[in-house]
């Protein structure tokens, strides 16, 4: 459940964008949107792999 993910970073996302206005807000949110989007992409391409070394 935790390699799957249910959130999928929304948490980080809006706390993010909860920030007011400011001089780090704009870096802050992209780089959460790269690291959450680093994480579905890896995540998504190594559950297929993961499953059949746990099915072993």
């Amino acid at each position: 459940m935790t390699w799957g993910g249910r959130l999928r970073g929304g948490i980080s996302i809006a706390l993010v964008l909860s920030l007011s206005p400011g001089e780090y807000r704009d870096l802050l949110l992209g780089m959460t949107y790269t690291v959450v989007a680093f994480s579905i992409i890896g995540q998504g391409l190594t559950i297929d792999p993961l499953l059949k070394r746990l099915k072993n």
